[in-house]
């Protein structure tokens, strides 16, 4: 393989690929990208067997070929080459020269027959979305999944996928986040589990344009196609919960506030009880206000919100970190929250009838 391409062109298809290396030291020839080039396109490649991407990019190719070459160290070093001209040369066995201005780096490679190929996803069932619709679906839920290993399938995001809109899903047990978008569908209803990696490096993937991708889905994997870069992912082969049945939809208290009053409130009332585990807020509702407390051993913090309210008065206690973590993803200028008793979970709503929260209430202390 000969090519000659643009440095930065190189440098950012490879910080896209290399997200789909190892995070941990695992074969060495999955910490290697895979570049291969023909007709007048390089090809670049990775994967740790769970997660690949490939990325392709405008070159001049003087010989066809390919190489694998360790991934990471390559794109640290592209990125710092810049808006040069490159030539890649891996002529020479287990070998690859990069020449640009007045140098050249040689970097060992690795037999490219021993590289896995890319996973080849049907594509009889798929469906069409905004990248920015996508990217935003994402947003709102990959920070509400499990980190415990006792539920494989809370490790990932649910994507229940219906005639005109696509629904993700992330749960961690004691917390649920629900987004809606539109799409396109092309003949496939299904319910799927996508590890969280998948979708956070997909996230990173993905811009806000109005420019529309396209989604196929087998009975064991996820392609996402971007036109010039292809992400797979493996899916998790496990049920997830039955979200559905445990969003209540009929509440005797129901709050409007506005969200960044009710954010930054949350923020201030935490920092007292901050770094205990669960850190614990409390809130009265009653008549047109809403009433923020948190305490421990360094002091106690009140606060207090102006709401309108429909129905009970109410007093109930939540994690705040869950509260704060939710405003944070969300835009909307004021949010519900809804509630039938202080045992009950609770539900954050936007104007839009597109995203919900649902968080288990802490007993009230005090």
């Amino acid at each position: 393989m000969k090519v000659i391409l643009n440095g930065n062109e190189l440098g950012d298809a490879l910080q896209k690929v290399v997200k789909a290396l190892p995070l941990k030291r695992s074969n060495p020839i999955l910490e290697c990208v895979k570049i291969s080039a023909s007709g007048d396109v390089i090809t670049l490649f990775a994967t740790d067997l769970e997660l690949a991407i490939e990325k392709k990019i405008n070159a001049e190719v003087l010989i066809e070929g390919e190489v694998v070459v360790p991934g990471k160290l390559f794109a640290e070093y592209a990125k710092r080459i810049g808006d040069e001209q490159i030539e890649l040369d891996g002529t020479a066995q287990n070998k690859l020269s990069v020449k640009y201005l007045d140098s050249e780096v040689f970097i060992n490679c690795y037999s490219a027959d021993e590289y896995p190929v890319f996973k080849e996803v049907e594509k009889d069932h798929s469906f069409i979305i905004l990248k920015k619709d996508f990217k935003e679906l994402i947003g709102k839920v990959k920070f509400n999944v499990a980190m415990d290993e006792a539920r494989p399938s809370l490790r990932g995001i649910c994507l229940n996928i219906k005639e005109t809109e696509l629904e993700g899903v992330a749960s961690d047990g004691y917390r649920l986040a629900l987004s809606k978008m539109p799409i396109q569908n092309n003949g496939i209803i299904d319910k799927i589990v996508v590890p969280a990696k998948s979708m956070n490096e997909l996230s990173s993937l993905l811009d806000d344009e109005n420019e529309t991708l396209t989604v196929y889905v087998d009975r064991s994997y996820i392609m996402i196609d971007l036109f010039h870069t292809k992400m797979v992912s493996r899916l998790i082969a496990e049920d997830y919960i039955n979200y559905e049945k445990i969003i209540p939809n009929v509440f005797t208290t129901e709050v409007t506030i506005d969200k960044k009053q009710f954010e930054n409130s949350i923020e201030r009332v935490s920092l007292i009880n901050r770094s205990e585990k669960k850190a614990y807020v409390k809130m009265e509702i009653k008549e047109d206000s809403i009433s923020l407390n948190a305490h421990s051993e360094e002091g106690e913090i009140n606060e207090k919100v102006t709401i309108g309210l429909k129905g009970k008065d109410l007093t109930i206690g939540f994690n705040s970190k869950y509260i704060s973590e939710c405003m944070k993803a969300i835009q909307d200028p004021f949010v519900t929250l809804n509630f039938t008793s202080s045992t009950a979970p609770g539900i954050i709503k936007g104007e839009q009838d597109s995203w919900l929260y649902l968080i288990l209430p802490l007993r009230v202390i005090g």
